[in-house]
């Protein structure tokens, strides 16, 4: 199967699921951070900020968690908040 960039979709489980391919990158935003996410014909951003309109903490808590356990988190512990209840 060829290799999947942002954008490509997959569907799978007799045609009742898709795997989409997305791209997600974290950078500082002024006193905290954000991911990017793109490959799904737009972009969006969510925020760590509780004050920020892109504010979501379950979804920046999970895209956290992937971008940490394939190695390319670059802010250490920040973030971990949303990892709280």
């Amino acid at each position: 199967m060829a290799e999947m960039r942002p954008g490509d979709v997959r569907v799978f489980n007799g045609g009742k699921a898709l795997a989409v391919a997305i791209g997600i990158w974290a950078k500082r935003e002024t006193n905290h951070l954000r991911i990017d996410i793109t490959g799904f014909g737009g972009h969006t951003t969510i925020s760590n900020n509780p004050a920020s309109k892109r504010y979501h903490r379950t979804l920046f808590r999970n895209m956290r968690r992937i971008l940490i356990a394939n190695g390319v988190w670059e802010f250490g512990e920040e973030g971990a908040e949303t990892e709280e209840r």
